[in-house]
């Protein structure tokens, strides 16, 4: 399954179940198995508010940014996150291992 596919899952479980526990324990599993289509690697063009924010150095409020500027126009390079306010070279760095922008 693409990992569009996968988001269309997660989206659909997650309105079967909001407000519940299990639809955290799901979330995160469709999350694991969508990295595991990347080689282990968050896409940044593509991946929840919640993934983004399980990344180091990334809370919700620099998540929310990050769908807001790939919204506005999606990343070419992991360096590209520097267009995200709160985000400058250093994060970029610890994250380059972590993180994709898909094919």
């Amino acid at each position: 399954m693409t990992h569009e596919g996968w988001n269309r899952v997660k989206t659909a479980v997650v309105a079967v179940v909001r407000g519940t526990a299990a639809a955290a324990v799901l979330v995160t599993m469709l999350a694991g198995a969508a990295a595991a289509a990347n080689g282990g690697k968050v896409n940044l063009n593509t991946a929840s508010a919640d993934e983004l924010a399980s990344l180091p150095g990334i809370g919700a409020s620099k998540a929310a940014a990050i769908v807001a500027e790939r919204t506005k126009k999606p990343f070419a390079s992991v360096s590209d996150l520097e267009r995200v306010r709160g985000i400058g070279p250093a994060t970029v760095e610890d994250l380059a291992s972590k993180v994709t922008v898909g094919q």
